[in-house]
């Protein structure tokens, strides 16, 4: 619980550090985040609250919506990024996810489907791995740590390489082993505290580009 809260608060920093940055130099300036973060930040306050409210209900159908959100909002982010062989890819896997998901999956049960989640992981996997294969291939003035993607693609890859581990076996421990699926929960939320770090990070480099193109 207490993990959980600590997690919540980092993220909300997160959300009020993207709101001023888009304050001082717009949405565009940060590609954006503001309403990834915000939304993000929406739906965990929402899930904790009805978990508050009534321990019992089932919320998975919340999270299976944040989902195909998130799929959809990182097409828009890379397709900002990537040169046109890898905007090519990654719009066939984002319009791949989706399909998917709307034809393939319970996405509007209340229970959470794990093949959504596993086809979210599937796509943030092969879409960070796509970037840092780009940034490697076309050199430019900038090192990668100065770069907001990096921050961006590597905090999704280190999520998703953790929640692919906790997503897969869920179910089964759930009815087997309790204990190690709340291990599997404090886990996730220490992987999510990394994860909206790195994001801070990223609007820290953003931050630094928009005072920099100002001087010029």
């Amino acid at each position: 619980m207490i993990i959980g809260i600590v997690y919540k608060i980092i993220l909300l920093l997160v959300v009020i550090k993207s709101y001023i940055l888009s304050r001082k130099f717009g949405f565009s300036a940060q590609s954006y985040l503001f309403v990834y973060l915000f939304i993000s930040f929406f739906t965990d306050s929402l899930s904790f609250s009805l978990f508050l409210l009534y321990p019992e209900s089932k919320n998975g159908i919340i999270y299976n919506l944040y989902d195909i959100f998130s799929i959809i909002f990182f097409c828009f982010y890379f397709s900002i990024i990537f040169k046109n062989y890898f905007r090519n890819l990654l719009f066939f896997t984002g319009s791949s996810s989706i399909f998917y998901i709307i034809f393939c999956t319970n996405f509007l049960e209340l229970d959470f489907d794990k093949n959504i989640g596993i086809t979210l992981i599937s796509f943030y996997i092969i879409n960070s791995l796509m970037w840092f294969y780009q940034k490697i291939s076309f050199f430019d003035e900038h090192k990668i740590i100065d770069d907001p993607g990096f921050w961006i693609s590597a905090a999704l890859l280190m999520w998703s390489c953790f929640f692919l581990f906790r997503v897969t076996p869920m179910f089964y421990f759930a009815k087997k082993d309790n204990e190690f699926l709340e291990f599997l929960k404090i886990g996730q939320n220490i992987i999510n505290i990394g994860m909206y770090s790195m994001f801070y990070i990223s609007l820290l480099k953003y931050e630094k580009l928009n005072y920099e193109s100002y001087r010029r």
